[in-house]
């Protein structure tokens, strides 16, 4: 039984300067609204018409950003997945010369 291990890898050090001068957040001191405190029992849902929020110029443009982002998405997962079969066959073909 052969025990694989993958190399060392060193990854190199990235400065970014001015990182410093950036706020620093302390996220367990943010206190957000809990749910359970929202009192929904107030919303009247008979007065609202779906068919008039659906046609607000504004709703459609989110609309048609989200399908694009969505649409970008895809195409870039793909791509990534060409990216990695044609690595592969790079590794594979390597391997088979240096043999």
């Amino acid at each position: 039984m052969s025990k694989f291990s993958f190399p060392h890898i060193t990854l190199p050090n990235i400065q970014i300067p001015g990182l410093d001068r950036l706020p620093k957040v302390d996220l367990p001191k943010i206190s957000l609204p809990s749910l359970h405190s929202i009192d929904l029992t107030a919303i009247d849902l008979s007065r609202l018409n779906p068919s008039a929020v659906l046609q607000n110029p504004v709703v459609k443009q989110a609309t048609e950003i989200g399908y694009t982002a969505v649409g970008f998405a895809v195409l870039g997962f793909q791509k990534l997945q060409v990216r990695r079969v044609e690595l592969f066959d790079a590794i594979k073909a390597r391997n088979n010369t240096a043999q």
